[in-house]
């Protein structure tokens, strides 16, 4: 088979059974093409392609019932979107098909009016809301993999941290493992611990909490949770690297956002950058927080060239004083004086 046929036809073929059938199995995402789940039957394969039938994969919904996201670029080669909080970004065993790689597929299909293959360039949290880049075909996918493997990739990010950040500082310490699967990093030395350095500016003090810009120089796994955590500033509603319970404000989930992302683009060169603000949930928090505060607390100065990287670890918190009635200090006698002496007459 030289000349590229329909992915439908080329599933019909391969498991002998009806067009109708291989067809199905298509759209209901039970079938990869070179690595990738494809849901439409019409998308041309060549000789070159690795097409597998698996049924086992989750079911995936139809582009018309896929939920939507916001697209903030799409052109031939990259798709830029905000995504939402709550989201994973691909499926995996145990999760649903609600994903971003599924909703940004129906959300190029709805605005192009034709199916094309997603391919994951780099990955934020479930809970964590922002701008993300995806490539549309190889080339463009490797392009911009090589821009993060040198750091020449912007990215910024705005967290809720607790405690007061009175001044920017960076932090470069190696991120690892503790132990192979294990759910939390740590700083190193830790299992095939990785340099991360990144940079943190407080943009607004509030007294119990801090407004905080956070700029990556590499791009480890949970880079700002750990590093902040580190500073003793975890970030809001962080049920890995801190403690929610111990939170000033109750977050509804983990009060990170990545507010900026900038690159080069894979085909024109051009150098690209993209903003979101901080979604409603987190403005709502901040809003609390800024109630909270009786009084204003000086803007935070300036970030300064060369900061210096923070080397020992900072004094934990201090849980606050429990509450209860505050007994009364019993102010100190003062001292008796003398009464003058008659003058005697002379």
């Amino acid at each position: 088979m030289d000349r590229p046929v329909r992915l439908a036809r080329r599933v019909q073929l391969m498991l002998g059974c009806s067009y109708s059938r291989a067809r199905r199995e298509v759209e209901v995402g039970h079938v990869l093409v070179s690595g990738a789940v494809v849901t439409d039957p019409g998308a041309m394969v060549g000789a070159g392609d690795m097409v597998e039938h698996n049924p086992h994969l989750p079911k995936r919904r139809r582009a018309t019932d896929t939920a939507p996201i916001r697209l903030l670029h799409l052109d031939e080669d990259v798709v830029v979107v905000d995504k939402p909080p709550g989201v994973v970004v691909h499926p995996t065993l145990d999760e649903e098909d609600d994903t971003v790689l599924a909703r940004v597929g129906a959300a190029v299909e709805r605005a192009t009016g034709s199916h094309r293959r997603v391919l994951v360039v780099h990955r934020l949290d479930r809970d964590t809301s922002g701008v993300m880049v995806l490539a549309l075909n190889h080339e463009a996918a490797e392009h911009l993999h090589a821009q993060l493997r040198v750091h020449a990739v912007e990215r910024r990010y705005l967290a809720l941290a607790a405690g007061d950040m009175a001044e920017p500082v960076t932090v470069d310490r190696s991120i690892g493992r503790p132990r192979p699967g294990a759910r939390r990093a740590a700083l190193g030395p830790g299992l095939g611990g990785r340099p991360a350095a990144t940079s943190f500016a407080p943009i607004e003090r509030l007294g119990v909490a801090t407004l905080v810009e956070a700029t990556l120089g590499t791009g480890r796994t949970h880079q700002v949770r750990v590093h902040l955590s580190y500073l003793g500033h975890p970030v809001l509603g962080d049920g890995v690297y801190g403690d929610p319970r111990r939170d000033p404000v109750a977050a509804p989930r983990l009060a990170l956002h990545a507010a900026v992302l900038g690159f080069v683009h894979p085909r024109t060169g051009a150098r690209l950058r993209f903003t979101a603000p901080l979604p409603p949930d987190l403005e709502r928090v901040l809003r609390v927080l800024r109630r909270r505060l009786p009084h204003p607390l000086p803007p935070p100065p300036p970030a300064r060239a060369g900061t210096a990287a923070a080397s020992s670890p900072p004094p934990r918190r201090t849980p606050p004083p429990r509450a209860g009635r505050a007994r009364a200090t019993p102010a100190a006698p003062a001292p008796r004086r003398r009464p003058p002496r008659p003058r005697r007459p002379r």
